[in-house]
């Protein structure tokens, strides 16, 4: 069966005059983790030949730039070119993490793309740019798998120019509400998820890319909640189906739980629910 031919939707992103990217990418791709005393020298940035896309999945540093002076963590991604400075350093006590990626833009063209963005979802290009470099450093590179990098390489571009946020905007065009909400709501999501881990609101942070504080008050604004609160009702929520369905000791739901303390687990199950673990077990066999 022949299909229709239907025109696609015109995009509404800021980059729908243009045409689509296509990136080639070149052996020189890597992830890796800065060893001490690493830093980015103002000859590597002048002996840039290609375009470089960093994106920094651990840690924090500084980059300087001609204009801008920007904090490294995770979530901070790069758009390099050739000619521009990006002087680096990291902090000591937390070495970063980075993945590189070095490419050239297949019609030549150096259209006015942002160089510096805030991602919501590190994950996400964190597993792509890991993929693509798996791709590109096997002891023999196929041209199918040359051509699987590239696509990736050059959806993730275009990915970035059209929705990601600035990081150099001016400060009254971010933070774009939108994004920060479907973040928190994915990390919500996360921490119900893994009610069995010993989750801290620092891990939590750093998975989203922002200071404690700004994280804190981000995730209270669109959840309602605090994010220790948060935690808290997600393991006791785990800890009462434990007990109404499953034989576990106590002892095993607090540790399912992320408790390392059964007498603190029951001491706050019971300020939560009014109830002990035992007496809550019992009632809830009593009512069924």
């Amino acid at each position: 069966m022949t299909l229709p031919h239907t025109a696609p939707p015109q995009s509404p992103l800021i980059f729908f005059n243009t045409p689509p990217l296509s990136a080639v990418a070149t052996s020189e791709c890597k992830r890796f983790r800065c060893p001490a005393g690493w830093y980015r020298s103002r000859s590597d940035s002048t002996s840039l030949q290609d375009n470089e896309l960093w994106l920094v999945w651990a840690g924090r540093g500084t980059m300087q730039t001609k204009h801008l002076t920007l904090d490294l963590h995770p979530g901070v991604c790069i758009w390099m070119r050739p000619g521009h400075i990006y002087d680096a350093r990291q902090n000591e006590s937390d070495a970063l993490g980075i993945t590189y990626l070095h490419f050239s833009l297949q019609d030549g063209a150096q259209r006015h793309y942002p160089e510096f963005y805030e991602l919501w979802n590190l994950d996400y290009l964190d597993s792509i740019t890991h993929r693509i470099v798996d791709l590109m450093t096997q002891p023999e590179v196929s041209p199918a798998m040359w051509q699987a990098a590239n696509a990736l390489l050059s959806g993730l571009l275009q990915d970035l120019v059209t929705n990601f946020q600035r990081r150099d905007a001016p400060e009254r065009q971010a933070p774009v509400p939108r994004h920060q909400k479907h973040l928190m709501q994915q990390i919500a999501r996360y921490i119900h998820d893994t009610a069995d881990s010993t989750l801290t609101v620092q891990d939590l942070a750093r998975k989203a890319g922002y200071s404690l504080a700004h994280f804190s008050s981000l995730f209270k604004k669109h959840t309602g909640q605090t994010v220790e609160a948060m935690i808290i009702r997600a393991r006791i929520d785990k800890a009462q189906q434990l007990l109404r369905w499953s034989d576990c000791s106590i002892s095993e739901i607090a540790d399912q739980t992320g408790y390392r303390d059964v007498y603190f687990f029951s001491r706050q199950f019971k300020a939560k629910t009014g109830q002990t673990p035992s007496q809550y077990r019992a009632a809830s066999g009593e009512n069924e």
